[in-house]
């Protein structure tokens, strides 16, 4: 009984704490975007999203240093599948998405889907490359430095100015990003020992759990921006995050741990990734994403779940 009472207090804690570390955070953001003039697309795209997806990365060093490289190649593909699927979905479902797009979303939407098909040419090819790794490092580079420059009019506010320490802003922005992975890290972890708990196949729980345990920073970040009223925030962070995980995540694996690809695991998750990139894209052409087009990107994450 005590092996499942204290991984559940533990899990509700650090929940409570990822949402509290959440609110602080998107604070946090808003005050760098006044003070630098990033548009709210860029600010997800150049802070929130390789911030973000710190995980993956920590997951990805891990792996090629034990010589599993395979286990952060799923940890990638199912958490952009999960970003799109179960994160876009949720806040769709909710409506904060209806009208959100820009010309610069769209933009971001068919990199992603080019840069998609990238895991499809490794199994064309079979083998993944050092070279196929520094040209992902490459585009993400670029990508980084032509949303950097992206920039939005200076809004001069009515009456008493606010005055802001950039750096101060800085630092208590990555403390906030810190508490929100620490807090990430022990919700995940807790869920495992919970699962373990009720006998469920140690494979099955990395599968299942490993991907959703890195896009929680995302879940709850964007959630919170959405509700905040930054929909282009939250929409920039989650392409953002997609965009880092094939290219800087994917990238750095490569270059340090080439791997043979198993095509078998390939074939099954790859459709799921050009589908539900194909579903945003079709709902952003149209203008925004309904709460029909939310629930039909969740339906197919859970369909998702249920063919892996």
């Amino acid at each position: 009984m005590i092996e499942f009472i204290i991984p559940a207090i533990t899990l509700t804690v650090s929940l409570i704490v990822l949402a509290a570390a959440s609110h602080f955070t998107i604070q946090r953001v808003e005050d760098l975007i006044e003070l630098t003039g990033f548009s709210e697309v860029a600010a997800g795209f150049t802070i929130l999203a390789v911030m973000t997806s710190t995980p993956e990365i920590s997951v990805a060093f891990f792996s090629a240093l034990e010589g599993t490289p395979g286990i952060s190649v799923g940890d990638i593909l199912g958490s952009n599948i999960f970003n799109i699927g179960v994160v876009i979905g949720i806040i769709g479902m909710f409506g904060y998405f209806s009208k959100c797009c820009t010309d610069l979303m769209l933009e971001l939407t068919d990199i992603l889907f080019v840069t998609s098909l990238i895991p499809l040419l490794l199994v064309i090819f079979g083998v993944a490359s050092r070279f196929v790794g520094i040209i992902l490092l490459g585009l993400f580079v670029f990508n980084l430095y032509e949303m950097s420059k992206k920039r939005t009019p200076r809004v001069e506010e009515k009456g008493q100015p606010k005055t802001r320490n950039k750096a101060l802003v800085i630092v208590m922005l990555i403390t906030g990003i810190a508490v929100v992975l620490f807090s990430s890290r022990l919700a995940v972890s807790s869920a495992y020992q919970i699962a373990t708990s009720f006998g469920v196949a140690p494979i099955t729980i990395g599968a299942k759990i490993v991907a959703i345990g890195t896009s929680l920073p995302e879940l709850s970040l964007d959630l919170v921006a959405a509700r905040r009223g930054r929909v282009q925030l939250a929409l920039g962070d989650i392409l953002g995050s997609n965009l880092t995980n094939l290219t800087l995540v994917l990238g750095l694996l490569l270059v340090s741990s080439p791997f043979a690809v198993d095509i078998a695991v390939f074939a099954q998750i790859l459709p799921f990734i050009l589908i539900t990139t194909v579903i945003l894209w079709r709902y952003l052409t149209k203008g925004g994403i309904s709460q029909v087009g939310g629930l039909l990107m969740l339906m197919t994450y859970i369909l998702f779940q249920a063919i892996l």
